[in-house]
C-alpha cells in the first residue's frame, strides 16, 4: 500500500475512533438521564403509594363513623346515601390505583433489569481479517 492510502486508512481510523467516543458520551449522558428519571418516578411512585395508604387506611374507618351516624339517627338518610356513596367510590378508586401502582412497579423491575449497553450487546472488536 502507498503511503497516501495508509495515510487514509490512518486518518478514517481516527475519525472512526473520535465517532465512537462521541457515541460513547452520548450514551453515557442518556444512561444518566435515564437513571434521573428512574429516581424521579420512584419518588413520585413512593407518595402515590403513601398518599393511597393513608386514604386506605382511613377510609374504613370513615365508613363505620358514617355508618354508626346514620343509624343512631344523627344523620339523615338522603345524607348518609350521597356520603356512602362517596366512600363507595373512594374505595373503587383506591383499587385502580393499586393496580396502576402494581404495574409501574413491575415496568420499573423491567428497566432496571436491562442491560445498560446498546440492545445489540456490546460491540464487537475488530478483528484482522476485517
Amino acid at each position: 500500500m502507498s503511503e497516501v492510502g495508509i495515510e487514509k486508512v490512518v486518518t478514517e481510523i481516527s475519525g472512526f475512533r473520535q465517532r465512537l467516543a462521541m457515541l460513547r458520551d452520548e450514551l453515557g449522558r442518556a444512561n444518566r438521564m435515564m437513571a434521573e428519571k428512574m429516581a424521579q418516578l420512584g419518588e413520585t411512585l413512593t407518595q402515590r403509594v403513601r398518599d393511597l395508604r393513608d386514604t386506605v387506611t382511613n377510609t374504613p374507618g370513615n365508613l363505620l363513623s358514617l355508618e354508626s351516624r346514620f343509624m343512631s339517627g344523627d344523620m339523615p338518610e338522603g345524607d348518609y346515601k350521597v356520603q356512602r356513596e362517596e366512600y363507595r367510590s373512594q374505595l373503587q378508586k383506591n383499587l385502580r390505583s393499586i393496580d396502576e401502582i402494581r404495574s409501574l412497579l413491575l415496568i420499573m423491575s423491567q428497566l432496571e433489569a436491562r442491560p445498560a449497553g446498546p440492545p445489540g450487546g456490546p460491540a464487537r472488536p475488530a478483528s484482522a481479517a476485517d
